[in-house]
This record gives C-alpha cells, sequence and structure tokens, in this order.
C-alpha cells in the first residue's frame, strides 16, 4: 500500500476538489431555476388594465411592452445558465466518477497482490448485506465495464444485494450506461479523504 500511497492521495485531493467544485455547481443551478421561475411567473402575469383612456393605454402598451422585453431577455440568460451550469454539472460528474473508479482499481490490485485472488482476503466491513472486498472487488468490474452494461454474475448479485440494502440509486437495470463508483467509493464506504480509506485497506491487506 506504501507504493501507491502518493498516487492515491493525490487521486483523493482530486475527488474532494472535484466533489466541492460539483455541489457548487449544483447549488448555482437549483438557485438559477429559482430565478428562472420567478421571472416567468412575472412575464405570464403581465397584464393592463382595462380602465384606461387612449392615451393611458398608449404609454401602458409602451411600458407593457418593455417590461415583458427586459423579463423575455432575463428569462433567456437564466436559461443560457442553467444549461452551462447544467454542462459543468456532467463534467464534473464524469471526473468524479473516474477518479473514483481508479481508486477501486487500485484498490482491487492490491487485494488481488497481496491475496492472489478474492476468496483468500478478509472480508472487512460490512456495507449492507455485502462486505468491503467484494463491493470493492465487483464495484471495480462495474466501474471498466458500466458502458457497455455486459456483466458477469458476481457483479449483478453484489448489486442486487446493495440494491435490496441502499434502494434503487444501486439498480443495474434502471441506471444502465451509469458508472457506479462514485456512488461506491463516497456514499456506501464513506471514502472521503485518505486516512478513512487507508483504515479500510489495513483490515483486508494488513
Amino acid at each position: 500500500m506504501i507504493d501507491t500511497e502518493y498516487a492515491t492521495i493525490n487521486i483523493f485531493n482530486l475527488i474532494m476538489h472535484d466533489e466541492r467544485e460539483l455541489e457548487q455547481a449544483k447549488e448555482k443551478y437549483h438557485q438559477v431555476q429559482k430565478d428562472l421561475k420567478f421571472y416567468q411567473q412575472q412575464l405570464y402575469a403581465a397584464d393592463m388594465s382595462d380602465d384606461l383612456s387612449p392615451m393611458q393605454l398608449q404609454y401602458e402598451y409602451l411600458q407593457y411592452n418593455k417590461r415583458t422585453e427586459n423579463l423575455s431577455n432575463q428569462e433567456e440568460f437564466l436559461i443560457s445558465q442553467m444549461e452551462e451550469f447544467k454542462n459543468l454539472i456532467d463534467a464534473k460528474s464524469v471526473a468524479v466518477s473516474s477518479l473514483c473508479g481508479a481508486l477501486l482499481q487500485i484498490a482491487k490490485q492490491g487485494i488481488s497482490i497481496v491475496h492472489k485472488n478474492l476468496i483468500s482476503c478478509p472480508d472487512g466491513k460490512n456495507i449492507g448485506s455485502e462486505v468491503l472486498k467484494n463491493v470493492i472487488w465487483q464495484g471495480r468490474n462495474q466501474s471498466m465495464h458500466y458502458e457497455d452494461g455486459k456483466f458477469q454474475t458476481p457483479v449483478t448479485n453484489c448489486f442486487q444485494k446493495l440494491e435490496a440494502s441502499f434502494g434503487n440509486e444501486f439498480s443495474l437495470s434502471l441506471h444502465s450506461g451509469e458508472n457506479f463508483a462514485q456512488k461506491i467509493v463516497i456514499k456506501l464506504f464513506g471514502w472521503n479523504d485518505y486516512q478513512v480509506y487507508k483504515q479500510d485497506m489495513i483490515s483486508l491487506l494488513g
């Protein structure tokens, strides 16, 4: 594990950096979404009174057009902002998932080098009705092959147990084409920094 410590620490730093940026992008996206809803309500609620003289009506009509134009411009701006934040969220999600996949790969290699196979490895902590070593192994395999969606039986069995324990966000059928590495590393393992990861790996590798 010492051999991979430098690389692993750097991966954790990158994950935490991108995780923070991802959360900030999500917060901004939701705020812009609220602003857009407000301006759209203002735009569609714009109206003029019927009890106006012709001169007043002309003036109100000009004001009405100016107001709706401003609201429409604001609506367009907010929609473009939402698109920018959505693209950023998608990019950061892919980056974090890829980094988490790399972390699972390092952990899986550690098991392979020390124990030669999965059976010889201690179980580690419980992850729902699964155990740490198997979720690392099968999670790594899912992360490697998520794009083609063709998984061997040990992978599908593992994720069926995870789905039963933690809900359908771990369903391979409902989320086909999704890399689960981020959910596994951050949500299930709680690997938020290198020390947590290190303690878990010591329990597996000694």
